[in-house]
């Protein structure tokens, strides 16, 4: 690359340093990293009620534009498919994934075509398989397109039919047959796919055989300081997500039913924080002795803070859990299941406890409770490999190798490591 790429992103939400959800942060990340060294336009959907893209984004961005994204009413939809009838929700499902419908905006779809011809990138950027829906109004654009996705939609999908029951299996096994194929159809409209860890790019090849998938693991912005290592007041577990996202309700409802009753009993002043937005109704009811809802909160800081340890019970859904980097960068006490941290080269014992069974994560759990300084060591160590090993360099030197590859005709192929970056451009 001779100098600064012009990269159009597209991007299915308000992406912020502070949103509430990984996606959020971690699409921020990425794109104030390459409008630093690049000139970035970027496109997003905003919900109603979510704030603005994130403030510093918006100074570095060439041009930030955004259009609404539909809000979809449950009720209302379930009241429509009833009507219709089971032949048009195989009809609509065999299309597109509900998600994917349900995100569609066509003022989107009207502007990116007139975006491309009048900004002319040499890159087209798309975060998340949702917005693939939109690469057709690019037809006429001869930039390489990326997408990153950051979880494989057939196989959350998946996961998300063997939990059903009753009639939602219909709709779910829909579903299902749906994110095979419209993964696969976006896939032969990109030059290269990103994921997030090794598993997911085999999901993803499996769907796309043809399409070039490469592993980049999201970096992470680093905090200046670490948290209490120890935490402070009563005992406290925090788990931190967003329940929008059915593998967080999962862990959610393992914790507050499984794991933390067992705390209890050999810690009765131990408290459970559950925090993030959009509990659903089972999680209310689920809530024990000891469980706090904090539902949706303006900072995750304060209650990393206070937290004697985070706990992270991941057995569902793939990518890079946001929330794990997140626990390391502060330096906290962390238990976690494997799945928890694919992708990241942590060592049991030494950053963090790895846990599999309600009993194991019960058991890691009280043993770092009674034991502070054995948490504190844990906490040090863990922040010690996030400074290390966190950060944005190394994924933007990655993403870089990845359009330079694209852009001189040679193929997108696997992992190379990752490039020195280019200095960040003068604002």
């Amino acid at each position: 690359m001779s100098g600064p790429l012009r990269i159009l992103c597209l991007v299915p939400f308000s992406p912020r340093r502070d949103a509430p959800h990984g996606g959020g942060r971690v699409t921020a990340g990425l794109l104030l990293g390459l409008a630093a060294r690049h000139r970035v336009a970027l496109l997003h959907l905003r919900a109603e009620g979510e704030p603005p893209a994130d403030d510093l984004l918006r100074q570095r961005c060439d041009l930030v534009e955004e259009l609404p994204r539909p809000t979809w009413k449950p009720q209302r939809h379930r009241l429509r498919r009833l009507r219709k009838g089971v032949r048009a929700v195989a009809s609509a499902a065999a299309e597109r994934p509900l998600w994917v419908r349900w995100s569609y905006a066509p003022e989107l779809a009207r502007r990116l075509p007139e975006l491309a011809r009048s900004w002319r990138p040499d890159v087209v950027q798309v975060e998340l398989h949702v917005m693939g829906q939109y690469l057709p109004a690019l037809d006429g654009c001869p930039a390489p397109r990326v997408l990153t996705q950051h979880e494989p939609g057939a196989a959350a999908a998946r996961e998300a039919l063997r939990a059903a029951t009753g009639a939602a299996r219909l709709e779910a096994a829909l579903d299902l047959l749906a994110w095979r194929r419209f993964e696969s159809g976006i896939a032969r409209r990109v030059d290269a796919v990103v994921a997030f860890t090794g598993r997911d790019r085999d999901e993803l090849c499996r769907r796309a055989p043809a399409t070039p998938v490469v592993v980049i693991p999201p970096g992470f912005e680093l905090p200046e300081r670490a948290l209490d290592p120890a935490g402070h007041g009563d005992p406290r577990l925090l788990f931190a997500a967003s329940y929008h996202h059915p593998p967080n309700v999962d862990a959610a409802l393992r914790l507050a039913t499984g794991i933390f009753p067992r705390i209890r009993e050999r810690c009765p002043a131990a408290r459970l924080d559950l925090v993030g937005a959009a509990p659903p109704p089972e999680l209310v009811r689920a809530a024990g002795p000891g469980v706090h809802l904090a539902g949706e909160v303006e900072s995750v800081v304060p209650w990393l803070d206070r937290a004697a340890l985070v706990v992270a019970p991941l057995r569902r859904g793939g990518g890079m859990r946001v929330k794990v980097l997140e626990a390391l960068a502060a330096g906290k006490a962390l238990v976690a299941s494997p799945l928890a941290t694919e992708g990241l080269a942590v060592t049991d014992g030494r950053e963090l406890l790895l846990a599999e069974s309600d009993a194991e994560f019960a058991g890691a759990a009280l043993a770092l409770l009674e034991d502070p300084a054995r948490r504190v060591a844990l906490a040090g160590r863990a922040r010690a490999w996030a400074l290390a090993h966190l950060g944005w360099e190394r994924p933007l030197a990655a993403y870089e190798a990845l359009y330079e590859r694209l852009l001189a005709g040679a193929p997108a192929g696997a992992e190379d490591g990752a490039r020195e970056p280019r200095p960040a451009r003068s604002p």
